[in-house]
């Protein structure tokens, strides 16, 4: 039995942060929030949010052009069919046609649509507009397939060589959704190899996308592209949803060297969830005193041996479409000030009656309430904690980047004060991403050019090369000694 220097009476704490007001402790008709549930809502005011819906759009391209990948490639043929049936059965989706420089709602009931897209007849005009279409998705926003050879003209009826989709593409990637390229090659008018494109436009649930996927299983002869900023998954290897990826000691299964607690309360830590990337951790113990308990695990009778403050959390980085990612680092950010500063701005929105406490006799938001125009500053601190780069490295060639490992541990020039932070601060611990190399090889011109026209392919590299995601956030830790 391991001996160790954390000492704490985490109910007595608690009950002292419920008298202070910092925990929801029941009364005010279950409107306070809990401090995980404000940690949320304060990380959440820098995600992009997107509603999800079960309200898609459908455009084809209906130049006669296009049906010759269906005459001659029975594989695009069987996935149009496939996804015509899906979308054509229910009325959740709305279609359109792209001829004759318009776009057309197909207002038809379910076997008519059906009968107008699968009709070789329909395919009789030119001029799809695809420019048009691309700048109605992102307008609209929800979730839509573009069927189309992506061969655009210009009005004298000259091919479209300029990359017009770069400024579509990289707003709908701003907006934190992403888009997936179904790739079907045929031969065209005079012998020249062209490309069919299956475009999904999806959020990041990717429930249309999973839609698409499941009606057209069992059908190959195509290729995937996947154009995003974040084409990688999270996962976790955590003991219980209740107990994060701290220290825990295998007879008790308490964590010796923060004191994390961990019973499910409403202080407790948070993991928020299937999805979410960030958790919520509030230490027991002082961080000096973690710094030493973390010293003493290393010895005989700890088991396991103290190793990381955070582990077992995982990354799946194999998806290398768009970015290949080369090195991860940590950034460690006192923000309690902006974080208290952005609560109660939350709270003073939420007085519909516009009391004194937040508003002037006008009815004018007090500006120590107004955080959008008197945000303060949060302060970065340094050499207190690090990301464990050979762990990350050799996660992930052993997995090829299928499950790469990310471990947190003290910096080896923390000696248990926090230079520019005070202790009790709540902190902000993003793991971001070093560096990050757009994928802008030869695969693009497989994929992206057919015959001189290179517009499709270099929309593309234009859009991996704006939006390099080096430096973004992957993932955050808030920890809070209570």
């Amino acid at each position: 039995m391991c001996t160790s220097k954390f000492k704490t009476t985490l109910r007595a704490v608690l009950a002292a942060l419920c008298c202070a007001g910092l925990a929801s402790c029941g009364g005010g008709g279950g409107e306070e929030l809990t401090l995980p549930q404000q940690v949320k809502q304060y990380f959440d005011k820098d995600v992009a949010l997107t509603s999800v819906t079960n309200n898609y759009s459908a455009y084809f391209d209906l130049s006669d052009g296009v049906v010759l990948a269906y005459k001659k490639n029975k594989d695009a043929a069987a996935f149009l069919n496939a996804t015509v049936q899906r979308l054509t059965s229910g009325d959740s989706c709305s279609v359109y046609s792209l001829a004759a420089s318009q776009i057309t709602p197909l207002n038809l009931k379910q076997t008519e649509l059906y009968n107008k897209i699968m009709d070789e007849k329909s395919y009789a005009q030119q001029m799809a507009p695809i420019e048009k279409t691309l700048e109605n998705i992102v307008k609209e926003g929800k979730s839509s397939l573009l069927v189309t050879d992506f061969e655009e003209f210009t009005p004298d009826h000259k091919v479209q060589h300029q990359s017009f989709a770069t400024r579509y593409f990289v707003d709908w990637l701003k907006q934190g959704k992403d888009i997936t390229f179904f790739v079907f090659d045929f031969i065209g008018v005079k012998n020249i190899p062209y490309h069919l494109y299956f475009i999904v436009f999806d959020n990041k649930s990717h429930q249309f996308l999973r839609n698409i996927k499941e009606s057209v299983a069992g059908i190959a002869g195509y290729k995937e592209f996947h154009l995003s900023r974040d084409a990688y998954s999270v996962s976790t290897s955590y003991p219980t949803s209740a107990k994060g990826g701290n220290y825990h000691d295998a007879e008790s299964g308490e964590d010796v060297i923060t004191g994390v607690l961990e019973d499910g309360s409403e202080m407790a830590y948070t993991g928020y969830g299937e999805g979410a990337r960030l958790e919520f951790y509030p230490f027991g113990v002082n961080w000096q005193d973690a710094l030493e308990n973390s010293k003493e695990a290393t010895q005989e009778g700890f088991n396991p041996k103290y190793t990381h403050l955070f582990r077992n959390l995982f990354f799946d980085f194999s998806n290398q479409d768009s970015y290949k990612i080369k090195k991860l680092d940590l950034k460690v950010t006192d923000v309690e000030e902006d974080f208290e500063m952005y609560t109660a701005y939350r709270a003073a929105l939420a007085d519909k009656e516009k009391s004194s406490e937040y508003y002037d006799e006008n009815g004018k938001l007090l500006a120590e309430y107004d955080y959008p125009k008197n945000a303060p500053k949060t302060v970065e601190i340094k050499d207190m904690l690090v990301l464990d780069q050979d762990l990350f490295n050799k996660t992930m060639q052993q997995s090829s980047g299928k499950k790469v490992e990310i471990g947190i541990g003290f910096s080896p020039y923390f000696k248990g004060e926090i230079i520019g932070g005070d202790p009790s601060d709540l902190y902000r611990v993003d793991v971001v991403i070093a560096e990050s190399q757009p994928n802008i090889g030869p695969r693009l011109d497989e994929l992206f050019s057919w015959g001189a026209n290179n517009n499709l392919r270099d929309a593309i590299r234009n859009t991996l090369q704006v939006l390099n995601p080096k430096g973004t956030v992957i993932y955050t830790y808030f920890v809070k000694t209570i």
